[in-house]
């Protein structure tokens, strides 16, 4: 199986700030090769940049749907985080994604991801921690957005029963 072959499940884009090309968060799985998810991934990218981060089960990544649709459709106060973590050659990458409504900002609703790259110390040198990728959406269309999600229970939901998330139209 190709190991850069991904099934798309939850895409939200918009149009990046510099109007240079636009800035996603996705969720998506890697098929098995009976075409049954292997791994649930978050990819968050920029015009230029971007990288996969896994959840660590299909509960995991309900967690994300769960966040998207509980953000209100009202302009009221809400914030939810859900935390991923992967491991690399020579460190290991964090990043938190938050779902919420900003009450400093008319309580729009926003998406914000931010990575962190953890690099351990060696040869008795102390390790150190640097920021790595960060994507930010500040108006995210809510209805849109629980559309999303609700396509991405329902995958989720069939990865869990064994009969496979339905694949996505071209």
């Amino acid at each position: 199986m190709d190991a850069t072959h991904f099934e798309q499940v939850f895409t939200y884009a918009w149009e990046h700030h510099t109007g240079k090309g636009s800035s996603a968060l996705s969720v998506a799985y890697e098929p098995d090769g009976a075409g049954r998810p292997r791994r649930w991934l978050l990819l968050a990218a920029l015009p230029d940049f971007s990288e996969l981060l896994p959840f660590e089960d299909a509960a995991h990544a309900r967690e994300f749907a769960l966040a998207v649709l509980e953000l209100p459709l009202t302009e009221r106060f809400h914030e939810r985080e859900v935390e991923l973590y992967g491991t690399g050659p020579r460190e290991e990458r964090q990043a938190a994604l938050t779902v919420g409504r900003d009450p400093a900002d008319g309580f729009r609703a926003y998406f914000a991801y931010q990575s962190y790259y953890v690099f351990p110390g060696r040869d008795g040198l102390p390790g150190h921690t640097a920021l790595g990728l960060e994507v930010v959406c500040e108006d995210v269309d809510v209805a849109r957005a629980q559309a999303g999600a609700r396509a991405l229970l329902a995958a989720l939901d069939g990865a869990l029963d064994g009969a496979g998330p339905p694949t996505m139209a071209p």
